[in-house]
């Protein structure tokens, strides 16, 4: 890296002080030194806990902790307190947050736990496993009458870590934070992974049904056997239907009208899914994406980590990074030099760098090498009357063309913390996750005589468009393009996740917006990202689930692989926008310099998985499905419980002390033979099965209170129903009574970070479509009522469908 990057990077000059031991903290740490902060991690002599996980190079070393360790130095814990008074932020994940904030409070303080810092579960022992027992997300990973699955690796980890990383970035932002204040950041495992599952709980209310595992595996839901692999076709649209199963040669089943809507399509299985599954059979993975891909049809192959490594969209896009290479690679792999993912998103004026390896334990010692004034977050005055209780983000204002679940999602949250954000929609094509103008009302709400439209009473989209404004202006149309221009100047972020050719093609790409508002942030969500052979192929989150690497991974041991019960990857994808602007807000703030966000959703995706990658890289061992287990620790499982056929409890023991303790909660007698950690590993099989006869005669809840109270990682597993009736998630303010005009009252996900000088959170329901267009024509236009009502009978803006 040359002088110049090192100065042009973000964070260049921000002191970052890890004393976590968790993969959480050490993600968000790991983040903030790529993007240029000098980042010493605290270390006992034994060094960091990920140190001890295997599986290992040949070098000895933990792959895990060479991946979330890396481009960072070592301090030992002897210099603990004396680095605490240099550094500008401290990640933890002690309990005892607030009293480091007291002692430091000009330091940002982000704590992420399992569970947070208050509420009745802050003191229990949490890990990945139990977030997603938890979260209700394992409730719907995996398949029907067998256990509920966690996502692979280091999954909630990855998110708590990326979500710490943004809210750092947002703090510092901050008037507070930059006036010497420092904040508080509190960070909840399990809350992050509530967030990212939240449409599953308002879609309870609004119908009453329980989003459950798959009974089977379709081309709908997951991936299924082709020639050579498993490949996922989920038909979402009535055009991708006709169009594949044309292409499949099934002609008939192109036609039949029961089968072009997705929503009744699944009704009628047994009339497709054998025959489609079928024609698949005879295709390749590499024939069928291509095929498809010019239809543009969504689809996605399963990809395993050797496949990965010659991928043609990750290579023609410099994807692959060497510590210490000023630009992507497309070499073959070196034992010696591995090649890492790069960064989540391409950033135009923000540097992203590999400057080094992990360090030796306790290699960095003498303290921060910067010893100059430090970091300067730079200025940005707030608009008249800004509150910054609002949020960190309070007083940016951003217009936004995001739809389904990625993109909002990552606007929601810039909402959530203070941003007003513009959803900007069209009445003759509705979002998505708005349905369709023929969709009924969701059962629960039909009795409901203020529900009267459906596309402003769907789950999904009320579930990730909290405390936006909604406008509609159709961008087809000269008058609508005219609007987004004059809104435009107003504006410092516009963000939008349609195929890389839309803004283009309305004249809205990045160029052009620069000419009107040079130093605008612009954010682009697509599957691929703008540029490479894949830019301009279609794809959904069932779609990169399997072409990121992650549907391999995701499964039972020596099974098929899973793509999971959501569309997990949009929410990846949308927390790592959610950053990335942030950043790119930053960078501005500190620069004057606006810039071009191209986040590639499989690039996204993949470096969440970036571990898998390197075992391959450092060792050519491909790694599979594990199912719920951990390379190091034993129990690591989802148990039956007692009272009904489908509730489970995941358990985990991560010392020999919680093993004795969890042996002794379900009276399993002698355990000798299980007293090492090595003897548990060795036997798992047989362990798991003790283990299940057991908590077989054990309720869910009264189990998990048992196992918390002596210190053993437990949670039941929630369905999403269970998550609407948490009272600790209320107790916290996760889940919260947001009152809709249509749909009525219904806890939803909040905002899953807690911040104690500029807390945001849920001020403003989902919008109905159209509801705030007059109110921003009028206030930033000084648009007339006469031609407001003009522009509505033209169709170019308006509510409902156009005549």
């Amino acid at each position: 890296m040359t002088g110049t990057q090192e100065q042009s990077m973000t964070l260049a000059g921000l002191r970052v002080l890890d004393v976590g031991n968790r993969p959480a903290t050490a993600w968000c740490s790991r983040l903030l030194a790529d993007y240029g902060a000098e980042v010493l991690a605290v270390e006992p002599p034994e060094g960091h806990p990920l140190r001890q996980h295997p599986p290992f190079g040949a070098d000895g070393d933990s792959v895990a902790a060479r991946y979330f360790l890396a481009n960072k130095g070592s301090a030992l814990s002897a210099e603990r307190e004396e680095l605490l008074a240099e550094a500008d932020v401290i990640v933890t994940d002690e309990l005892d947050a607030a009293g480091l904030h007291q002692r430091f409070p000009g330091a940002i303080v982000c704590a992420i736990t399992p569970h947070g810092l208050t509420g009745a579960y802050r003191h229990r022992a949490g890990n990945d496993l139990t977030a997603y027992a938890g979260s209700s997300w394992a409730h719907v990973n995996g398949i029907a009458g067998q256990p509920p699955l966690k996502g692979s690796g280091y999954q909630a980890s990855y998110q708590a870590g990326t979500l710490g990383f943004g809210s750092v970035v947002c703090a510092l932002l901050a008037p507070e934070a930059r006036g010497g204040g420092g904040e508080l950041i509190d960070i909840s495992e399990r809350e992050v992974l509530v967030s990212t599952s939240a449409p599953a709980p308002l879609r309870y209310q609004y119908s009453g049904t329980v989003w459950e595992r798959r009974k089977t595996v379709t081309m709908n839901d997951g991936p299924v056997p082709v020639r050579d692999g498993h490949f996922a076709l989920p038909l979402s649209r009535p055009a991708f239907w006709e169009k594949a199963m044309n292409l499949l040669g099934l002609p008939d089943l192109a036609v039949d009208p029961e089968l072009r809507e997705p929503g009744i399509r699944v009704k009628f299985a047994d009339r497709f899914a054998s025959r489609v599954q079928e024609a698949m059979a005879k295709w390749n993975r590499a024939e069928l994406f291509d095929a498809l891909g010019r239809l543009r049809v969504i689809a996605g192959p399963v990809l395993r980590m050797d496949e990965l490594a010659e991928n043609p969209q990750f290579l023609a896009r410099g994807f692959f990074r060497r510590v210490n290479a000023e630009s992507g690679e497309s070499a073959e792999p070196s034992k010696a030099t591995p090649r890492y993912p790069g960064p989540f998103a391409r950033m135009s004026a923000t540097d992203w760098a590999l400057k080094r390896e992990a360090p030796a334990i306790g290699g960095d010692s003498g303290g921060f090498a910067e010893r100059g004034d430090g970091f300067a977050a730079g200025t940005r005055p707030g608009p008249p009357g800004d509150d910054s209780r609002r949020g960190p983000l309070s007083g940016y204002q951003g217009l936004v063309l995001t739809q389904a679940w990625a993109g909002t999602y990552a606007t929601q949250m810039l909402a959530l913390l203070g941003a007003d954000v513009i959803q900007l929609e069209t009445r003759s094509r509705l979002d998505s996750w708005r349905g369709t103008y023929r969709n009924p009302i969701p059962r629960a709400l039909q009795e409901r005589p203020e529900a009267k439209h459906a596309w402003n009473c769907n789950p999904l989209y009320n579930s990730v468009n909290l405390n936006k404004r909604c406008i509609t202006v159709d961008l087809t149309r000269d008058e609508g393009i005219d609007i987004f221009r004059s809104l435009l100047p107003q504006m410092d972020f516009v963000a939008e996740n349609f195929s890389p050719r839309v803004m283009g093609n309305f004249g809205l790409d990045y160029e052009a917006l620069c000419r009107i508002k040079p130093d605008v942030v612009m954010a682009s969500l697509s599957a691929y990202g703008a540029t490479g052979p894949w830019a301009g192929v279609p794809g959904i989150g069932g779609t990169i689930e399997p072409s990121s690497g992650m549907s391999a991974l995701l499964g039972y041991p020596g099974g098929a692989p899973l793509n999971s019960g959501q569309m997990y990857p949009d929410p990846v994808a949308g927390i790592c926008g959610f950053a990335a602007i942030a950043l790119a807000l930053l960078h501005r703030q500190r620069t004057g310099e606006g810039q071009y966000i191209d986040l590639s959703m499989q690039e996204a995706n993949f470096t969440f998985i970036g571990d898998a990658w390197l075992e391959y890289e450092l060792t050519g061992k491909v790694r599979g499905p594990l199912g719920n287990r951990h390379p190091q620790h034993a129990p690591h499982a989802v148990y039956p419980t007692r009272r009904a056929a489908d509730e489970w409890i995941a358990i985990a023991t991560e010392s020999d002390a919680q093993f004795t303790a969890l042996a002794d909660v379900l009276d399993m007698g002698e355990v000798g033979e299980w007293a090492t950690a090595e003897a548990r590993k060795a036997r798992e099989d047989e362990l798991d099965q003790r283990i299940a006869s057991l908590t077989a005669l054990r309720d869910k809840q009264e189990l998990e209170a048992a196992l918390a109270h002596r210190g053993v990682p437990a949670a039941a597993v929630l369905d999403p129903a269970e998550i609407v009736r948490d009272e600790v998630l209320k107790e916290r303010g996760h889940m919260v009574p947001v009152e809709h005009p249509e749909a009525g009252t219904a806890w939803q996900s909040g905002l899953p970070v807690r911040l104690t000088q500029a807390p945001g959170g849920v001020t403003r329901h989902a919008p109905l479509q159209g509801q705030h267009s007059w109110e921003v024509f009028r206030d930033l236009l000084g648009m007339s009522r006469p031609r407001y009502e003009e522009l509505c009978a033209m169709g170019i803006t308006g509510k409902g469908a156009v005549d």
